[in-house]
């Protein structure tokens, strides 16, 4: 329904990357009737998904990894995505209950803790499509939370 495109229109015009949070948002088939409501919940989903994908991406790369530095990069990133499926984790009761200052507080931290861990590594990281794509989500959690309680309190 053209409803529900400006719902998502709505959100990734704020978006550093339009056309990524287009994609991402359009690519449920729920987000064709989702509210803002609804919308953060497919993000929460998505993002979750991604940042436990990626934590065992960590700890496999770890395992394989021989260069104590980069081992080191790898342990760094790991506690970040601990900290970020900490975040994901509550983000769907903090929604639910219209929580919607700590949802924002969390989607942030999802962004810092996935730019943080591709910040480790000073020259190719191999987790940067994921990092992104996990930064990405945060910010579109972030949007939204902002969009659902416009008086920032």
């Amino acid at each position: 329904s053209a409803g529900s495109t400006n719902y998502v229109e709505l959100v990734c015009s704020e978006d550093t990357d339009k056309a990524f949070c287009r994609s991402i948002l359009t690519s449920d088939p729920h987000s064709q009737n989702a509210n803002l409501t609804g919308l953060a919940s497919i993000a929460i989903t998505y993002a979750s998904r991604s940042a436990n994908a990626t934590a065992a991406k960590i700890q496999s790369l770890s395992r394989l990894e021989k260069d104590p530095r980069r081992k080191a990069n790898f342990a760094a990133c790991a506690t970040y995505y601990e900290k970020a499926i900490d975040s994901l984790t509550a983000a769907p009761g903090e929604l639910e209950s219209g929580q919607y200052l700590l949802l924002n507080l969390d989607g942030g931290r999802v962004n810092n803790e996935a730019i943080s861990c591709e910040n480790m590594f000073k020259t190719r990281s191999p987790l940067t499509r994921e990092n992104y794509l996990l930064a990405q989500l945060g910010e579109i959690i972030v949007i939204i939370s902002d969009k659902l309680d416009p008086s920032g309190a």
